[in-house]
């Protein structure tokens, strides 16, 4: 049994170099962002009950020059990373240009054996041009830099021509 000490230090340092160096947990270096949308959607309708969002309905665009609230931008988020995320949307137009922008509450997340999920639903007020807009996503872990997690196109319809 010679080779039992050599074995033991073997599988001590690999342990070592697997262990995360920059105080990573092992999950949060298999994801490249520290949020994915698995879902994201327009609704005329939520209901609210507590801090869970029901979509009422899904519909394929807005109407243009509403008054009020024309709809909800609903996302699905898994959320890789540890820590305090906090969510934003930035809506641009067809030319890239920031028209406005989503804000929604910080979501804590700590290590668990599942990656959390979290729904997100923002009102959408306004007078929006007929055409295609872009919803950008972004998240901030911990308040360090905002990063883009995902783009939608989204259409805004004339209800005169529908």
């Amino acid at each position: 049994m010679k080779w039992l000490p050599w074995g033991v230090a073997g599988l001590g340092w690999l342990l070592f170099l697997a262990w995360p160096a920059d105080g990573r947990t092992a999950r949060q270096k298999i994801y490249r962002q520290p949020a994915y949308i698995s879902n994201a959607y327009l609704s005329d309708r939520i209901a609210q009950k507590g801090e869970n969002v029901q979509p009422l309905s899904v519909v394929k665009a807005l109407q243009a020059n509403s008054n009020g609230v024309l709809g909800y931008f609903v996302l699905d988020v898994v959320l890789t990373v540890n820590g305090q995320h906090r969510l934003k949307v930035d809506i641009l137009d067809d030319s890239g240009r920031a028209k406005a922008a989503l804000q929604f509450p910080p979501v804590q997340v700590q290590e668990k054996d599942e990656l959390p999920m979290y729904t997100a639903a923002g009102a959408i007020s306004g007078e929006m041009e007929p055409g295609l807009w872009f919803f950008k996503v972004y998240d901030q872990v911990n308040k360090e830099e905002w990063k883009a997690v995902g783009i939608f196109g989204f259409m805004v319809m004339d209800p005169k021509k529908e």
